[in-house]
């Protein structure tokens, strides 16, 4: 089956994202999921708001 982000043919996960049902490859969930989280020196707080 083909990953539904990247076309590539191999063994798919279900996933979640924004919303919507895809089917993924492990390299498009683990570039997904490092895009979910947070970075470790990421500070929301010190951040000026956009104007």
């Amino acid at each position: 089956m083909n990953c539904e982000r990247c076309g590539v043919d191999a063994t798919l996960a279900h996933r979640d994202v924004d919303g919507f049902a895809y089917y993924l490859c492990e390299a498009c969930i683990s570039g997904w999921d490092a895009v979910r989280s947070p970075s470790p020196d990421a500070v929301d707080e010190n951040r000026s708001p956009a104007r």
